[in-house]
């Protein structure tokens, strides 16, 4: 049987804790792919081709922190998590 749009959705969806826990475990290895990438970037010089685009991938990565924090707080507000 369909849910009533009148009602309120239920306290936790089902998945959607996982989802949360799946979102927050990307987020992690993003910053930690982040550190690395920042490591790297440290012993390259400065002025090179590859130093340009490893920042242009940092840039990247920054924007898909925050997109990912953006999709966790959704899963937090939903959910009542």
């Amino acid at each position: 049987m369909p849910e009533d749009p009148l009602l309120p959705p239920p306290a936790h969806a089902p998945g959607l804790e996982d989802l949360h826990a799946g979102l927050h475990d990307v987020l992690r290895l993003i910053e930690i792919e982040h550190a690395l990438l920042r490591g790297r970037l440290e012993s390259l010089k400065a002025d090179s081709d590859g130093a340009r685009l490893l920042e242009g991938v940092m840039v990247l990565g920054a924007v898909l922190q925050q997109r990912m924090a953006g999709l966790l707080q959704i899963c937090r507000e939903i959910g009542k998590l």
